[in-house]
Formats: C-alpha cells, sequence, structure tokens
C-alpha cells in the first residue's frame, strides 16, 4: 500500500516537472541544475545583435550625464535690431538729402538727384563694408590697432601739405581721383587704439599707486594728443570729437579719475566763460577762421555775412515746423539755408516733419545706443566691451552735437548727422564701425 502511494506521488511529481518545464519552453524561461531560474531575454533583436557579434555597451549614469552637457549646443548671438535701424535711419537720409537738395542740385548740376545719387553709392559701398566687416573677428582689429593708429595719424599729418580747400578750410585729400576726409578715419583708429591700450595696461591703470595710473593716462592722452592737434588745425568740431572719445573711455577703463575730473571742470570753465571771451579778443583786433565761428555763436544776427545767416535760417526752420511740419517737401528754408544737406539737415527735418519726425529720429539713436550697451555688458572680453563703448560714444557724441548746433545751443562745427547728412567718407566710417559692433555681437555664445 506504501509502495503505491509513493509511486503514485513520483508520477504527479514528474507530470508537474514536466508541465513547468513546458511552461519554461513557452515562456523561454532557462532552467538550470540545482533549481535556480535564470529569466533570458530572447528576442528577435538579440538574436541579431549575437549573430553579428555587437555587444551592447555599457554606459554609467555619470558618463550619461557628462555626455548630455557635451551635446548641448552652443549658437553665437547675432542682433538684428541694429540692423533694422540702421536701413531706417539710411533711407529717411536718402529721401531727406533728396527733399533739401534738390532744388539747388538743379540748379547747379541739372539734376535734381545729384546729391542722393552719389549719397546712395556711398550707403551701398558701406552696407558691404559692414557685411565684411561684421564676418572679421574683431581682434584682427585690435592686432593691427597700431600701423592703424600711424597710417590715420599720417593721413591726416598729409592733408595739411596735399590737402584740397573747401569752404575755407582744408580737409580733403584726392588720391587717384578719390576724395575723401581723412580726420573720419581718425575717430576709429582713436577707438580701436584705446582699447588696445586700456587692456594691456589694465593692471597699471586700475594701480593703487595714483603716480603709475596717471603715468598711463598722460602717455596715452599723448598718443592721442598728436592727432587731434593735428586735425585741430582745420576742423575743430572732429578735434574736439576725437578727444572726447579718448577722455570718455580712458575714464572707464581706469580706477583713478583725478585727471578727468580736473579736465571736466576746466571745459566747463571754457564753455561758460567761451562768448565773452571771444567778443574781448575780437575788440582787441583778433581775426581768425575758428574765431569767426565763435561770434557768429555769440551774436548770430550781429555776424550773420560772417556765418550767422546760416543759424537764422536753422532756426526760422524748427520754429515753423510744428507738431506734424509742412509735410515732406513742402518746407521753404532748404532755399535760403546754404547746404541745408550737411550740418543743418536736422533744421530741414524738424520743418518738414515736425517735433513728431524729430522724435522719431531721436528714438531711433537712442535705441541704436541701447542696443549697443545690451552688447557690450554680454561680452567677456574686455576689448570687445571697449570697441563697442567707444563707438556708441562716437555716435552719441556726433548726434549730441549736431542738434545742439542746429538748435544754436553750440557754435556752428560743421558736425555731421549719422547716417543722414550728406558725406560719403561719414557713411562709409559709421557703418565700418556698425560692422565692428555686429562682429562683437557674434562673439557673444547662447546655451539652447
Amino acid at each position: 500500500m506504501a509502495d503505491d502511494i509513493k509511486k503514485n506521488k513520483a508520477k504527479i511529481k514528474n507530470v508537474a516537472k514536466k508541465e513547468l518545464q513546458n511552461q519554461a519552453v513557452k515562456r523561454k524561461i532557462k532552467v538550470e541544475k540545482g533549481g535556480q531560474k535564470k529569466i533570458k531575454v530572447d528576442t528577435a533583436k538579440e538574436n541579431k545583435i549575437r549573430k553579428v557579434g555587437v555587444k551592447k555597451p555599457v554606459v554609467n549614469d555619470s558618463k550619461k550625464n557628462e555626455t548630455k552637457k557635451n551635446q548641448i549646443k552652443k549658437r553665437r548671438f547675432y542682433d538684428y535690431s541694429p540692423i533694422f535701424i540702421i536701413l531706417f535711419l539710411l533711407m529717411l537720409g536718402l529721401i531727406m538729402i533728396y527733399s533739401a537738395s534738390s532744388y539747388t542740385a538743379d540748379l547747379k548740376f541739372k539734376n535734381s538727384a545729384y546729391f542722393v545719387n552719389k549719397q546712395l553709392i556711398f550707403v551701398g559701398l558701406g552696407l558691404i563694408l559692414m557685411i565684411i566687416v561684421s564676418i572679421i573677428p574683431y581682434q584682427f582689429w585690435i592686432k593691427l590697432s597700431k600701423p592703424i593708429y600711424l597710417v590715420a595719424t599720417g593721413l591726416v599729418g598729409a592733408v595739411l601739405v596735399i590737402g584740397r580747400d573747401a569752404n575755407g578750410a582744408r580737409r580733403w585729400i584726392n588720391l587717384f581721383g578719390i576724395k575723401f576726409q581723412p580726420s573720419e578715419f581718425v575717430k576709429v583708429a582713436i577707438i580701436i587704439f584705446s582699447s588696445y591700450y586700456l587692456v594691456k595696461y589694465k593692471n597699471d591703470l586700475h594701480s593703487t599707486d595714483r603716480k603709475v595710473a596717471e603715468k598711463k593716462l598722460w602717455i596715452l592722452f599723448g598718443a592721442v594728443f598728436v592727432p587731434t592737434l593735428l586735425v585741430m588745425v582745420e576742423n575743430l568740431s572732429t578735434s574736439i570729437i576725437i578727444f572726447l572719445i579718448a577722455f570718455c573711455m580712458s575714464f572707464l577703463g581706469t580706477s583713478n579719475k583725478r585727471l578727468h575730473t580736473v579736465g571736466a571742470i576746466a571745459m566747463g570753465v571754457i564753455l561758460f566763460f567761451s562768448k565773452p571771451f571771444v567778443k574781448f579778443i575780437y575788440e582787441r583786433g583778433a581775426r581768425d577762421y575758428h574765431l569767426t565761428r565763435l561770434l557768429v555763436w555769440a551774436e548770430p544776427e550781429k555776424f550773420s555775412r560772417d556765418g550767422g545767416y546760416q543759424v537764422i535760417q536753422g532756426l526760422y526752420a524748427i520754429g515753423s515746423g510744428s507738431l506734424f511740419g509742412k509735410g515732406l517737401g513742402q518746407g521753404m528754408q532748404k532755399f535760403f539755408l546754404p547746404e541745408s544737406q550737411n550740418d543743418m539737415i536736422f533744421a530741414i527735418i524738424v520743418e518738414e516733419l515736425g517735433l513728431f519726425g524729430a522724435g522719431l529720429i531721436m528714438g531711433a539713436f537712442v535705441f541704436l545706443i541701447y542696443r549697443m550697451i545690451k552688447i557690450s555688458f554680454s561680452v567677456k572680453d574686455p576689448e570687445g566691451v571697449y570697441l563697442v563703448v567707444g563707438i556708441f560714444i562716437h555716435l552719441s557724441l556726433q548726434v549730441i552735437l549736431n542738434i545742439a548746433v542746429v538748435t544754436g545751443v553750440l557754435p556752428n562745427t560743421g558736425v555731421s548727422l549719422p547716417f543722414i547728412s550728406y558725406g560719403g567718407t561719414s557713411i562709409l566710417v559709421l557703418l565700418g564701425e556698425m560692422g565692428i559692433v555686429l562682429s562683437v555681437a557674434r562673439s557673444i555664445k547662447l546655451d539652447y
């Protein structure tokens, strides 16, 4: 009886064992000796991998994180908003040059579009120059800062020898039929040279020893003084801009502000006492081209034949503009205002487009300067920062001085309104500077 029970139990075990084996085969579970079960994932994909002999790589979590960090792509920052503002100002400038000069151009050259056609050529060349310069890394210009400075200084020195007279001043050089104004190149040369100098001697300029810092500042001022003096002989306004560019850049580039404080006080005193001083020396018999301009500023009605007439007509144009102006092309003062397409074009803008048009232009300049300031804050390389800072200082000074001259706040200095006034050399230099700003902006890298 007991043997039968044992045989039945053995049969039951064998049947159960076979059933388990069948289920294991169906579920692809390999049963090894000792009763240990090992799950074997035997998919078609795994079979293919085994046949080829490729092993799956084992990657640790730490390595996965590192690869993810390395895979983060970086893209270069390119600010398109300044380009749109520049194009807007250039187009507006072409329209206003035609409006201001068509009558004069028709009388002199029998072509009402004479001035705007010439300006259009320089605008096209300037835009090509801006694109080329924006592609070139800005460090290239820093490396050439000394040769650029020497060439610019040599050109303004050559003006005094082989230069051509224009409106009573010798400011132009004519080489192989190409006429240009070297003083415009000095502005950008000083910006590039100052950027190089302020970075190279950064430790000395921020030294706690005042003598060390002031020594480096005097060397910089001496280097700037040479081309400034050469330009001053025939172009006082541009020499003032050149000096102020270096003055402002060096102020930002040093921790020692004593020289700048003294200089700012001196400039304020000179400006305050300039009118009575000019009258005093004029009454003593002094006569000079620059002195005449200061006299016109002091008393434009009395010296109307010496340039006061232009200032008075400009003020008439501004006063008649009202809120929205007389309408594009409807202004009258351009028939009486000499060279209205040049330095005094802002007066024509106010007359024809009113305070609304003037505010629109001012807003465009403010936005352009704001974008340059944002770029300067985003750049890590100090040389790039100084380049952008120097360019927006130059642009700001030229806008402020031009409007101040037209409104009679400052003497007539012959400063053009950036991107708008007629002038080929000025347009080329300004668009070249904008190319440098875009080149610096391209060096900014963003993660995404």
